[in-house]
């Protein structure tokens, strides 16, 4: 029995792949123990756009009705206990969606289908990485897929533009890149004020690196039970995952 079965490990997705290479102590809170972390604010902005792109692109709704109901959801959110960096982050809804229509409509409605996830069908991707002794299946779901162009996007919403891809979303650009094939994928990052294009040039290390990361994971899931794994793995409390649990952390592991 390999590591990832013997904790009933049956898939991993960029997400888990991520927290665990940035916080492990979070990943073995969230997966080996259940525990589920708060929904942040930038979280929140970031689907309320991201969905209302959607409704917008897909679902027939005006982009004046769909920015209105985001930013209801988001004011609703914030009404208690809000810092003034999640305020600006309300007030650049606005622009995030209108960029990220603008952008998109080149390329005309989005294709939807699979699973049914917020207010569109994301459409399910499934990768299988053969390692040391073990399979696991890869599965993540695309935001916008435009099979006519051959084109996967992934909607990113952010307060600064990066000028590069992080290692996080160069994972999950790799992953998707790797289960769609010949489609180019591409990372759309909105602001309040602009827009930056990124995408996978090659994403063949990228996908190597996957595989160290997930053949590590199972010699520590392989190590032992989850109370052990608990005791020895670093704690992190700089990590943003705990950025609005810390109080959990401490439950968690006393610092």
């Amino acid at each position: 029995m390999n590591g990832f079965e013997s904790h009933s490990i049956e898939h991993t997705s960029p997400s888990s792949l991520n927290m665990f290479a940035a916080a492990p102590c979070a990943w073995v809170a969230k997966y080996l123990f259940g525990h589920k972390f708060k929904f942040s604010h930038a979280a929140r902005a970031g689907v309320l756009a991201e969905d209302a792109v959607v409704n917008i692109l897909a679902n027939g709704w005006t982009q004046e009705k769909a920015t209105e109901e985001a930013i209801k959801s988001y004011n609703k959110a914030c009404a208690f206990g809000a810092s003034d960096s999640d305020l600006k982050r309300g007030d650049a809804i606005t622009g995030m969606i209108e960029n990220a229509v603008t952008e998109l409509k080149q390329y005309g409605q989005p294709e939807f289908e699979g699973q049914l996830i917020g207010t569109g069908k994301q459409k399910k991707i499934e990768l299988v990485c053969n390692g040391d002794g073990w399979r696991l299946p890869v599965i993540g779901f695309l935001d916008l897929d435009y099979p006519k162009h051959g084109l996967t996007v992934d909607l990113k919403t952010t307060m600064r533009l990066p000028s590069e891809m992080s290692d996080e979303h160069k994972r999950q650009g790799a992953i998707y890149k790797a289960a769609k094939g010949n489609h180019q994928v591409k990372f759309l990052y909105v602001s309040g004020k602009s827009f930056k294009w990124h995408d996978i040039e090659n994403h063949l290390p990228i996908l190597a690196e996957v595989k160290v990361l997930l053949n590590r994971q199972e010699k520590f899931l392989a190590a032992g039970d989850r109370d052990f794994l608990k005791s020895i793995v670093p704690v992190n409390s700089g990590s943003y995952y705990w950025s609005d649990d810390s109080e959990l952390r401490k439950s968690i592991y006393g610092i």
